[in-house]
């Protein structure tokens, strides 16, 4: 059985539903720990309606790897299982997972399919989006795959996995490290986790969707180039510490080009000029061309020449867009 870890920070308004999915399950949790990470808002007394059906743990405002990793120091469970504070658990999770595992306890890791509601424009599921065959060659056991060829290279060119609905065993967990955090207020900070598991241990994930990932609205640039430098990141990482990942040396610096390309590339859009010389500065970026080259240069501009110039290039862009 599981100990539920659920990380909060100001979503009061969100987390009892997120809660009331994690008690509806057909068979329960053995424990339910929210992580209060420094709230300033509602939450402790939206945890505190739950009474103790929910162990409420509070501390400072560190990022959600810490509070992670807390919860699964308080846990009482082998295994952990995690639901972030703002999605939601299909009432079979439990069942699911823990009926497999009874069968398979030699798995470090379960994934769930799962599908996003809410702003995004809706999809079937994560898995159903993959690149064709992705799924070549696995081994289905019960609605599992397992034994994934080549899942280290597949997830870094497209990753299916997401936090919510993850089950790891505690001793594996801790023998890997925990959520690192040195990536704190890195946007895909949990998927250098989820390459680092892969790297380090045996990985089975659920074809069926059993969670539902909330997708916010917000300002589309800012995620974007903010999405493609943290990947950027994860990858310069992953390639310098995760085990077997120099064998994809090549591809794995081509992807942290394709993300630095398009991190920059909407900077400049934006006018994100900050977020322009962030890109520029990656390690492995190596790209080419007259229309980088003017953009390099009028990044690297002192700011009033800089504004000037990237106007101008914007309007002329406009106008070429409109065929002038």
């Amino acid at each position: 059985m599981f100990s539920l870890i659920i990380p909060a920070y100001n979503r009061g308004s969100l987390l009892p539903q997120t809660l009331q999915s994690a008690l509806d399950q057909t068979v329960p949790f053995a424990e339910i720990i929210v992580v209060d990470d420094g709230s300033t808002d509602e939450t402790p007394q939206a945890v505190a309606k739950f009474g103790e059906r929910v162990r409420y743990i509070r501390t400072a405002n560190q990022g959600v790897q810490k509070a992670r990793n807390a919860g699964v120091e308080a846990a009482r469970s082998e295994r952990v299982a995690f639901c972030d504070s703002d999605d939601l658990l299909d009432p079979e999770f439990v069942e699911v997972m823990s009926g497999w595992l009874a069968l398979h306890p030699e798995t470090d890791v379960t994934y769930t399919n799962f599908s996003t509601f809410d702003a995004r424009p809706w999809y079937p599921d994560k898995f159903f989006a993959a690149p064709e065959g992705y799924f070549d060659g696995v081994k289905l056991d019960r609605g599992f795959y397992v034994d994934v060829p080549d899942l280290y290279i597949k997830s870094i060119k497209y990753p299916c996995m997401w936090v919510t609905g993850m089950t790891v065993k505690v001793d594996f967990y801790k023998s890997i490290g925990g959520f690192d955090p040195s990536f704190r207020r890195v946007v895909t900070e949990d998927w250098e986790f989820n390459l680092r598991a892969i790297a380090h241990g045996k990985v089975a994930l659920y074809r069926r969707p059993l969670a539902r990932v909330r997708y916010h609205a917000g300002s589309q640039s800012d995620s974007a180039i903010r999405l493609h430098l943290g990947a950027s990141h994860v990858l310069e990482h992953s390639l310098k510490t995760h085990p077997g990942a120099v064998q994809y040396k090549a591809e794995i610096m081509q992807e942290i080009t394709r993300h630095g390309a398009q991190a920059f590339n909407a900077a400049y859009a934006a006018g994100e000029f900050a977020y322009a010389r962030q890109a520029l500065a990656l390690p492995h970026l190596s790209l080419s061309g007259r229309v980088f080259q003017l953009k390099k240069l009028i990044v690297s501009l002192p700011s009033p020449f800089r504004s000037m110039a990237w106007r101008l290039t914007q309007w002329l862009s406009a106008l070429q867009g409109k065929g002038t």
